[in-house]
C-alpha cells in the first residue's frame, strides 16, 4: 500500500510550480524524501491539487510507524505550504507557537479507565 497525502491549493497550476520549486515554502523535506509528486488541476476550476506519494510501505512494525511519522510531517508540510500560498503567513497561537502539527497529535495514547484510588480521588462512586 502507498502512502499518500494531498492538498487543494487556490491557485494556478504554474504558479503553484514555481512556488513549489522556490526555497522558503516549506517543501525541502518532501523532496529529501524522495517522494513523487504531482500537480493537478483541481476539478471546476478550483485550484491545484498537490498529490505526494511517498512510495510502497515497508513491512514490519518499526517500519510502519517510521513511515506513518514520515507521511505526519509530509501533511504538515502541504497544510503549510497552502497556508503560506493562499494567506502569506502560517497562524501560530500562543497554546502551539510552531503552529498545529500532525506529529503532535500522533502522540497520543487512547483515553484509559481511572482505577479505584483514582476515582475515589474525585469522588466518583
Amino acid at each position: 500500500m502507498n502512502a499518500r497525502a494531498a492538498i487543494t491549493v487556490l491557485r494556478a497550476r504554474e504558479e503553484i510550480k514555481r512556488l513549489w520549486d522556490s526555497p522558503g515554502y516549506g517543501t525541502d523535506h518532501i523532496r529529501e524524501l524522495g517522494a513523487a509528486v504531482d500537480l493537478r488541476d483541481a476539478p471546476g476550476d478550483r485550484g491545484t491539487e498537490v498529490h505526494v506519494n511517498l512510495g510502497q510501505e515497508a513491512s514490519g512494525p518499526r517500519a510502519r510507524l517510521v513511515r506513518a511519522r514520515q507521511l505526519a510531517k509530509v501533511k504538515d508540510d502541504l497544510r503549510r505550504f497552502k497556508q503560506r500560498v493562499e494567506t502569506g503567513v502560517i497562524p501560530r497561537s500562543d497554546a502551539a507557537p510552531e503552529g498545529e502539527l500532525a506529529e503532535r497529535k500522533f502522540k497520543q495514547r487512547p483515553a484509559q479507565p481511572l482505577d479505584d484510588a483514582e476515582l475515589a480521588k474525585v469522588g466518583a462512586p
